[in-house]
């Protein structure tokens, strides 16, 4: 019924955020599916020794930098099931949540899932000072009339919420119609909330927002250390929205599922390896 697909390179936490993961997944009959997208096999595997499927890991050739979107892709073509859900690997998820969203969806063709925000296991784990929390609202209308709002904040200081843009439910079919995650946009900040835009703008789609999980925290180099140096995460998301708000401007609203597939076709199951 539901596939939870999880990029992965090198970041410790999936470890701790696993069982979660399979207990949610085989609540609704399902399974996880995890990218290695160019991490160490072994140090992947330490961390799933004491794991009990359903999950199967999806392993390629060696790759110079992550690439989220390029890696959801990848997932959602071994993905057996008719709903996905795209989630971090650092996500503690809740019991029960995954299957009322699964219900819900279920119930209503049309709409698309995300969870309403995560709580952080270290409070404050930006460092903030004065500045308790901040966020901002983007709202777009487009001329065949459709309307996009995403709201999305920074960790709250004082109480460790913040959104989940990137924790996302869909249907496989409702996914595809919009050719998946766009690897145009390459780098930390922009394709979660753009994966929301185009399955409303493109796609036609109504956004469900429900439940908190717990984000283990980390520092700002287990966000952007895979990708392409940038002196901020900041600087890689205003390039990346600079980028997909052009595309949405020019009527452009399919992602690269096909292409990214075609061009990584060497990705396959694998079993993980041994632990020492």
């Amino acid at each position: 019924m539901l596939t939870i697909v999880v990029t992965w390179r090198d970041r410790d936490e999936l470890g701790r955020a696993m069982p979660s993961m399979v207990e949610s997944a085989r609540s609704v009959g399902g399974e996880v599916v995890i990218v290695n997208f160019g991490g160490d096999a072994d140090r992947l595997a330490t961390q799933l020794r004491d794991v009990s499927p359903p999950y199967r890991v999806i392993g390629g050739p060696e790759q110079r930098y992550f690439h989220k979107a390029v890696a959801n892709n990848i997932g959602a073509r071994f993905a057996a099931s008719p709903i996905l859900f795209f989630c971090d690997c650092d996500i503690i998820l809740p019991d029960g949540l995954v299957r009322s969203l699964v219900d819900r969806l279920q119930a209503a063709p049309g709409h698309f899932a995300t969870l309403a925000g995560v709580r952080e296991t270290e409070v404050n784990a930006r460092g903030g000072r004065h500045v308790v929390s901040f966020g901002y609202q983007l709202d777009i209308r487009t001329a065949d009339g459709r309307r996009l709002q995403i709201v999305d904040n920074e960790e709250d200081a004082e109480n460790g919420t913040r959104q989940a843009p990137g924790l996302l439910l869909v249907t496989k079919s409702d996914f595809l119609a919009i050719e998946g995650y766009n690897s145009q946009l390459h780098g930390w900040g922009w394709e979660d909330q753009d994966m929301i835009s185009r399955l409303t703008l493109g796609g036609g789609l109504t956004r469900i927002t429900q439940g908190y999980a717990l984000h283990i925290s980390h520092d700002d180099e287990g966000r952007i250390g895979a990708y392409p140096p940038v002196a901020s995460r900041w600087e890689s998301r205003d390039r990346m929205f600079r980028t997909a708000l052009a595309n949405y401007d020019e009527g452009r609203f399919m992602g690269s599922y096909s292409s990214d597939n075609e061009t990584h076709c060497s990705f396959r199951e694998v079993a993980p390896s041994p632990a020492c």
